[in-house]
């Protein structure tokens, strides 16, 4: 049974143990907050989520926080129904290669649609009364972290549902010291569209409507059915509707509502809408501080700004607020189903071999092959293998800066069983691939980065930690290493004495 919006998630959450309301007054003021470390604190002891009832210097006390709902492996399976994360994983892969079944959304009438219950059109728009503003760590503004954002391709039509960032003005520290307008801070809200060049798709769509001298069209979902933003963080292939792809992640369609300003469609059962328009010659602004998902501070960033026309939101609403920071963290783990996904679902239709993908908190990609040594295809096929990652589907394969492919006997979720594989499968010359013009992840500090801060080439590096049998070797030594099914019987021999 799919959740119907994200209060319903939250509902099983509670069931399950894994969701506690926090009353305790808790700081979340610009330079003084406290939810950097609280959000530590959970990942440390994998820690349930929260709901935050009583922050201190928030410009909205009505209106719950979100905190931690995704912080862990277990909490993101269950937003698509399926608590293992394994199966979860397979389930995201399979579904994403399987376009029957997907699910096209419906329409439902304004009436019907939940975050149409409170409607403030663009002369009442003061997005620093109307907004909520959470702060987290050191960054320099608060940041919309919930939002799911519906561009259209000007040329086509053809919708992206992407999960970006967004940027709010109002009481924002300017990084260079400089001022943000009262319109900036009220009227205008940035996102993180990479567009100059595009390196996603909501760039891509304004890189097209900047060159042909149109507006574009935004709108925001935020706080959706969790299913929605597993869709919108997942790099389907340009062209394809992501809400058809959260339809078959959910098993059954994602139900829309017609905006109030736009031409554009959001899940009718969202907390928050908010709607708006990028300009021809579009303004953009240098903000910051950022803390990124590799765990360090971007001091400045430039993106564009957009300006809201109406904004729509449920009775009693609820906000997400996250920050991205050293891993883990909450998001952090919702982000690695996608990006397995992809690489699994892309890497299976071509090299039957491969038989599982993992991505580690901090973006090492591990391809576990089902063969290894004499049973391989044939020589070099780890670099092969490498080679298909980098050239993969999707939107995060082709940055992976350090990837490693491994044999069955691996367990890519133990790092240092993949450890122990480099350190004796591998010769650092002639095992290693280094490429010196691959896609920066775009949040990399030790890349170079481009005019808008952020880079676009870095270097990366492919490990090849299976047995070279023909390459190198006839024979290799046998692994010493106890069965697991042995293990667990003298475990269970054992249980209540150890």
């Amino acid at each position: 049974m799919a959740f119907k919006d994200m209060r319903e998630f939250l509902a099983s959450l509670d069931k399950a143990g894994q969701l506690k309301n926090v009353d305790v007054q808790l700081d979340c003021a610009h330079g003084t907050n406290e939810l950097q470390a609280l959000m530590r604190h959970l990942a440390e002891i994998n820690g349930p989520g929260l709901m935050l009832n009583n922050l201190k210097g928030y410009n909205t006390p009505g209106v719950p926080v979100i905190f931690n709902p995704f912080g862990t492996r277990e909490r993101t399976g269950m937003t698509i129904e399926t608590a293992d994360p394994i199966e979860a994983k397979i389930k995201h892969a399979r579904i994403l290669n399987d376009r029957s079944t997907w699910h096209k959304p419906t329409m439902v009438e304004r009436s019907k649609a939940p975050c149409k219950e409170v409607v403030i059109n663009k002369a009442d728009i003061s997005v620093d009364k109307q907004l909520p503003h959470v702060w987290i760590g050191k960054e320099g503004a608060s940041y919309i972290t919930g939002g799911v954002v519906v561009t259209k391709d000007p040329e086509t039509g053809v919708r992206n549902v992407g999960w970006y960032r967004l940027t709010q003005l109002w009481n924002c520290q300017h990084p260079q010291g400089g001022s943000y307008t009262e319109k900036e801070q009220k009227k205008q809200l940035s996102v993180f569209a990479f567009w100059n060049p595009p390196m996603n798709h909501i760039g891509l769509h304004l890189a097209k409507a900047q060159r042909m001298g149109v507006p574009l069209e935004i709108a925001v979902a935020c706080q959706c059915d969790p299913a929605v933003h597993m869709a919108a963080a997942t790099g389907v292939p340009y062209g394809l509707d992501e809400y058809e792809y959260a339809g078959g992640l959910r098993g059954s369609p994602v139900e829309l509502v017609k905006c109030e300003t736009v031409d554009l469609e959001v899940p009718a059962t969202a907390e928050y809408v908010i709607e708006g328009v990028f300009q021809p010659d579009v303004p953009q602004q240098i903000i910051g501080w950022h803390s990124n998902s590799v765990g360090y501070y971007d001091k400045h960033q430039v993106f564009p700004l957009f300006d809201v026309n109406c904004i729509t939101h449920r009775k009693n609403p609820l906000w997400y607020a996250t920050i991205e920071m050293m891993p883990p963290f909450d998001h952090n783990y919702l982000a690695l189903i996608p990006i397995e996904g992809e690489m699994l679902s892309d890497l299976q239709r071509k090299i039957p071999e491969v038989k599982d993908c993992v991505v580690t908190p901090n973006m090492t990609y591990i391809v576990q092959l089902n063969v290894d040594g004499a049973y391989k295809p044939h020589p070099e096929f780890g670099k092969y293998v490498l080679h298909a990652l980098w050239g993969a589907a999707g939107r995060w394969p082709r940055t992976a800066k350090i990837a490693v492919v491994v044999g069955p006997d691996v367990n890519p979720y133990d790092l240092s069983a993949v450890e122990w594989a480099i350190q004796t499968r591998v010769q650092p010359y002639s095992d290693i691939l280094i490429n010196r013009s691959g896609q920066a992840f775009v949040l990399d500090p030790s890349a170079p980065k481009g005019p808008q801060g952020f880079p676009m080439v870095g270097e990366q590096m492919g490990i090849d930690a299976t047995i070279k049998i023909p390459e190198r070797f006839t024979e290799y030594a046998d692994v010493s290493q106890a069965d697991p099914a042995d293990v667990a019987k003298i475990a269970a021999k054992l249980k209540g004495i150890l």
